[in-house]
């Protein structure tokens, strides 16, 4: 039982971490942009420094609230999942898009209508993000598996 919650742990962190990543790679990407289409002319160097800069320093306030965004969605996606004893993967894909799209949403009105992730706020940004919450779904899906061996007699036999 220590040993399942430990696994749990360990990959809502990991998933987290992961999306942290991707979805802040991905809103700076979504800046530079939206900086190019008004004639800023934005090269691959500052391009990569404005990812590292972001990396840096967006990931650990931005990685707080997806943490425990995913930690809601998961925990409800595991309840789900007990009574529909089926797809897994696919619950923890939506669990993880379904929690980035209600946490910029919050995010947008606790902010007095000001979206503090820029690169999200847009329908292409938001889908992006949203994106990174079902790769980050599916990633803990993969890393939570229960990888016990199958018991073909029960314990008590």
């Amino acid at each position: 039982m220590v040993r399942k919650v430990l696994n749990r742990f360990k990959a809502w962190i990991l998933a987290g971490l992961f999306t942290v990543l991707l979805a802040v790679s991905l809103q700076t990407q979504m800046v530079i942009s939206g900086l190019n289409d008004l004639g800023a002319n934005i090269g691959l160097g500052d391009t990569l420094s404005m990812t590292a800069y972001d990396l840096t320093y967006l990931s650990r306030p931005y990685g707080l609230f997806i943490l425990i965004a995913f930690l809601i969605a998961f925990l409800a996606g595991g309840l789900l999942f007990r009574f529909v004893k089926f797809g897994r993967p696919i619950i923890y894909a939506v669990a993880g898009g379904t929690a980035m799209f209600v946490m910029l949403f919050a995010m947008k009105n606790v902010f007095f209508g000001v979206n503090p992730i820029a690169g999200a706020s847009d329908t292409l940004g938001i889908a992006l993000q949203v994106f990174a919450g079902v790769v980050g779904g599916l990633l803990f899906a993969r890393l939570s598996e229960d990888k016990s061996p199958l018991r073909v007699f029960p314990e008590s036999l």
